[in-house]
């Protein structure tokens, strides 16, 4: 007659194999979930620079500001973000602010402007690094609100440095929505260089400080070098996006100009052919 059942003794024995088979797999569900988190926030920000092309084809080429004036009395601080300006385009959703204020205290990133592996720990992490800029940013913490883990590169009027390998060009590719006499200034496409290795949107951070007194955007240098364990996401002039590991801000180039050869930051200076 043939057996129907087990023993326990080969019911355990049985078990046993299979923990034994399981245990080589068990560290890799965590690497599994964190680089399923990851892809997240890279789609994520490949959504965004759709956004931000969509954004400059109705503005004559215009990069998305990150942050524009008030147009009118109590307008809430989300709307003049640049996640406000390309929300027309991407249909994200913008958290409610407080009763009588134009934020929300505590409030926190909501659709795909959160990221899922961000963490305001991870943030400073990589902005208290010795080649970042080390408790640069401690006088504004803990955020009254957080409106992004995303950022978009502030207003940059001038190139910077001094075209040295210690101290090379950098000219980020961002707008400021002030009128000219505030000292605003607006970038069109047209003007970037190199599109497809010049930065318009990174992992980072969009908050107002803990005051509350001051709106941040900061992000896609070195301060986001810790967000995705080493390294972090960015998007590009030219709509596409990916991982860049370490410091974005140490991938250095070269370019003569004027008869001698100067460096620059490489996703960080669009004025450089």
């Amino acid at each position: 007659m043939k057996r129907q059942a087990f023993t326990l003794a080969e019911v355990l024995a049985a078990t046993g194999l299979l923990l034994l088979m399981m245990i080589p797999s068990f560290p890799v569900l965590p690497r599994a979930r964190e680089s399923a988190r990851q892809a997240q926030c890279l789609d994520n920000v490949k959504r965004f620079a759709t956004g931000i092309l969509l954004y400059a084809y109705d503005y004559d080429g215009a990069i998305v500001p990150w942050f524009k004036i008030r147009e009118y009395p109590g307008q809430p601080l989300n709307e003049r973000f640049w996640i406000g300006q390309l929300q027309p385009y991407l249909h994200t959703q913008l958290l409610p602010p407080d009763p009588g204020k134009t934020y929300t205290v505590g409030g926190q990133p909501v659709g795909m402007h959160r990221c899922p592996e961000w963490t305001l720990e991870r943030f400073l992490r990589g902005t208290n690094m010795p080649d970042c800029y080390p408790q640069a940013w401690e006088w504004a913490m803990p955020p009254t609100q957080i409106f992004a883990h995303y950022a978009v590169p502030f207003a940059m009027a001038v190139r910077s440095g001094s075209g040295t390998i210690e101290d090379p060009y950098c000219q980020w590719a961002g707008s400021l929505c002030y009128p000219p006499e505030l000292g605003g200034v607006t970038r069109y496409l047209h003007e970037i260089k190199r599109p497809q290795e010049t930065e318009v949107l990174a992992d980072g951070i969009t908050f107002l400080d803990k005051g509350p007194a001051y709106v941040a955007t900061n992000g896609g240098g070195c301060e986001s070098q810790k967000i995705h364990g080493d390294g972090s996401n960015f998007a590009f002039a030219d709509g596409h996006a990916r991982f860049i590991a370490g410091n974005a801000e140490r991938y250095l180039d070269t370019t003569v100009e004027d008869g001698r050869t100067v460096w620059y930051m490489r996703y960080f200076t669009f004025s450089m052919p």
